[in-house]
């Protein structure tokens, strides 16, 4: 079934709050979403965090190059 919305999560750095953010979304009342999260280059546990809740509701791609939101989010 294809995803009928799309919840956009961009991160920076967020380790503290990545695992809050994707929580919150899955526990929309959607039926048929995909979650997105895009890491702009963190340093710290931001990306690992995030692999936690890949699935097939979850997807999560990462960049090396910090490129600031504007590039994360046209990614």
């Amino acid at each position: 079934m294809r995803a009928l919305v799309s919840i956009l999560i961009p991160t920076y750095n967020a380790e503290e709050c990545v695992g809050a953010a994707i929580g919150s979304a899955l526990g929309q009342a959607l039926r048929q979403e995909e979650i997105i999260v895009v890491d702009d280059g963190s340093t710290d546990g931001t990306l690992a965090g995030a692999r936690q809740f890949e699935s097939n509701e979850v997807r999560v791609v990462s960049s090396r190059i910090k490129g600031g939101r504007p590039y994360s989010v046209s990614r």
